[in-house]
């Protein structure tokens, strides 16, 4: 499985969402320490022996296993650009089908240890294997995500893999792949430019209501967000990864908004952190983009604010009460397909428009 490390997409909650799961969980800041300073050894057993020794609850052992995997493994990113299909050996009759995988899976994961770099199936499988022999219940989940503004509205295909993890009476989520760090894309090629490291702790633990945001397993036995379907994930809004931990949206109660010219649509949410300007860009009317670059030496460029640009923008009033926000929008034409809205001249949502008939 291969996909993007930098996109990710919020779906909508239906109600106030539950605080952030690392928020309810005690310091592990010790166990990640322990974690990051345990080396590369291709023996697999003694590798988790050393990172579980010290623990005697399954958290930390899941934390540490969880932390030296994104520390110390590299996304593949020249492999995802040759679009390299995963080998699986096929079992033909007579075979013993058990030993077979496993032989294969002992090598794939040797491999990546050796090299240190992996695909999203080599996070996964890493992750549950190194679990197995600790001990612990996990499993590698095959499954789809929302990365980009256009998947509105669509499931996409099944492009990526993640993790469950059995911790006292249930099941919990993360994601090793995009808790490593993020590359960056070429927008015209598609292709990726590298792999940037940086922890991502978020996607440890994620309760089902996020983390059904952005991911949908092909198998419905690892839908923990009661009543989810395949079709409310089609249907999610895309988000910028960079306010993924930091908002809750709460109406509209989908990233498809049903109306026709003059209806109001209602927006509010809550956003742990500080928004001065609110706005909204369509495909009717998108506000000059402020920023621009500026040379300062033969080399150099730098970022600044456009002051002709700032003296064309259009802002949104809402209504703020500590951490919750709300404004309303009105459809201006029944050619509007899409709304994007902006915090700080930052785009951080999209919705897809669909005009009543």
């Amino acid at each position: 499985m291969r996909k993007r490390l930098l996109y990710m997409v919020l779906i909508l909650a239906g109600g106030w969402a539950e605080a952030p799961c690392q928020s309810r969980l005690p310091d592990l800041s010790a166990v990640d320490a322990h974690a990051r300073s345990v080396g590369v050894d291709i023996d697999l057993y003694q590798l988790v022996s050393e990172l579980t020794s010290p623990y005697r609850d399954n958290l930390s052992r899941v934390r540490s296993i969880f932390v030296w995997i994104t520390d110390h493994i590299a996304y593949d990113w020249k492999a995802f650009n040759k679009e390299e299909e995963l080998k699986i050996p096929e079992c033909r009759s007579g075979q013993d089908c058990d030993a077979l995988l496993a032989a294969w899976e002992k090598k794939y994961l040797n491999n990546i240890l050796r090299r240190r770099k992996a695909l999203c199936d080599g996070y996964a499988r890493l992750f549950t294997r190194m679990c197995d022999i600790a001990g612990i219940e996990a499993a590698t989940i095959n499954g789809y995500t929302k990365t980009k503004p256009h998947q509105i509205g669509q499931a996409g295909r099944i492009d990526h893999a993640w993790n469950a993890v059995w911790l006292d009476t249930s099941w919990h989520l993360l994601d090793a792949t995009w808790a490593a760090g993020t590359c960056t894309e070429d927008e015209n090629s598609g292709k990726l430019n590298g792999f940037v490291k940086k922890f991502n702790d978020y996607y440890f633990l994620t309760p089902s209501e996020e983390f059904s945001r952005n991911h949908f397993p092909q198998y419905t036995r690892w839908v923990l967000k009661p009543g989810f379907t395949k079709e409310q994930f089609a249907a999610n809004p895309y988000y910028d990864p960079a306010v993924l931990s930091k908002i809750r949206l709460h109406a509209p109660q989908s990233g498809i908004i049903t109306g026709q010219k003059g209806d109001t649509i209602h927006f509010r949410f809550e956003y742990n952190g500080r928004i001065e300007k609110l706005q909204v860009n369509s495909n009717i009317f998108r506000n000059p983009d402020v920023w621009t670059t500026e040379q300062v030496s033969r080399r150099k460029k730098i970022w600044v604010k456009d002051s002709f640009a700032l003296k064309r923008q259009r802002y949104v009033p809402f209504r703020q009460k500590e951490n919750c926000y709300e404004f309303d929008y009105i459809i201006p034409e029944n050619s509007l397909y899409y709304l994007d809205i902006l915090f700080d001249y930052r785009r951080v949502l999209r919705f897809k428009v669909a005009i009543r008939k």
